[in-house]
């Protein structure tokens, strides 16, 4: 089997549900902004910060809160931003009006309204986001708070009460990060000082990096327990057994369980080879409590090509070590 089709399906199973590795101590009372190991940088992600080679690049990160997909940016410049602004605006305009049109009716454009008491300047377009259930009305609004600003997206078919819950979640919004953030939920630049209600979701893709491919972070809520069969080891075990990985020469360089911020999770790093590619793989995994913002399902995946493998692992077991709860 392809080496690609056989990692494609352990993130499968991976994401529907170790030699022990020692946890190096954060000192927590740390700024955040400058706790990072030497060579490293610390991120902010939903409640969570981990520190990450400085040679990788983020391409992505992409979040939800209560419902909402939300994403912050910094201004090119923040004293001339009035054209940069209505520049984005009609380009998300642009998209928004290429969505298929709703059933029984010419249009996907309800209104464009201009929003009061929202940071600095904010603007709102409300349309028909699924063409098949024309009931659902989409917002989305951009908000200039001066330095930073955020992007949000959130339907419902109460505009009412979507109008409550986005008001809440920008009104909470913070540029800047600092040693207390505990409670707060962070995006790449800033924070919303909320608890955690329900529906939090974080993605990010860091690329980049001389030694490693790719390494994705991934944090979801969940609203089930998980049985010991389903984890991590044992969906890896079961393909295994069951030949998912006939010929592909795989050779398990640390597996078990592994604690990272006081949660149990499971890892895995193999070295593949299907006579065609040889990589290496690594899968920290945590299955989440239930219903829990601050221990949700959470799933790390680097992938790098063979070769100077006690480096990458270096570098694999500092970035697991520095994850800390905000």
């Amino acid at each position: 089997m392809n080496v690609r089709i056989l990692l494609s399906l352990l993130m499968v199973l991976v994401m529907a549900g170790c030699g022990n590795a020692a946890g190096n101590k954060i000192d927590k009372s740390k700024d955040l902004k400058k706790g990072a190991t030497s060579g490293m940088k610390t991120y902010h992600m939903g409640r969570f910060a981990i520190d990450v080679p400085a040679e990788f690049k983020l391409e992505v990160q992409q979040q939800k809160i209560r419902y909402a997909e939300v994403s912050d940016f910094l201004w090119k410049n923040s004293n001339h931003r009035g054209k940069d602004r209505e520049d984005l605006w009609q380009q998300k305009i642009k998209l928004i009006n290429k969505k298929p049109k709703p059933v029984n009716n010419n249009k996907t454009i309800i209104e464009e309204r201009m929003l009061q008491g929202l940071g600095k300047w904010a603007k709102a377009v409300v349309y028909h986001g699924n063409y098949l259930v024309p009931e659902l009305i989409y917002w989305t609004l951009l908000v200039d708070y001066g330095d930073v600003a955020v992007w949000l997206t959130l339907d419902g078919t109460n505009n009412e009460m979507t109008i409550n819950n986005f008001t809440n979640i920008l009104s909470s919004y913070h540029y800047g990060s600092s040693q207390n953030n505990k409670g707060n939920y962070s995006l790449r630049y800033g924070v919303i000082s909320l608890p955690y209600l329900e529906q939090e979701s974080t993605y990010a893709r860091f690329e980049g990096h001389p030694l490693i491919k790719k390494l994705e972070i991934t944090m979801n809520e969940t609203h089930e327990e998980e049985s010991k069969k389903d984890g991590l080891l044992g969906r890896l075990a079961a393909s295994l057994m069951t030949g998912f990985a006939s010929g592909v020469d795989i050779d398990k360089v640390r597996t078990g369980k592994r604690t990272i911020a006081g949660m149990k999770g499971e890892e895995t790093i193999l070295r593949m080879d299907d006579g065609m590619k040889k990589r290496l793989n690594f899968i920290w995994r945590y299955a989440g409590d239930k219903d829990s913002g601050n221990r949700p399902k959470i799933v790390f995946d680097m992938e790098s090509e063979l070769g100077q493998e006690k480096e990458k692992i270096k570098l694999w077991d500092a970035m697991l070590d520095s994850m800390r709860a905000q």
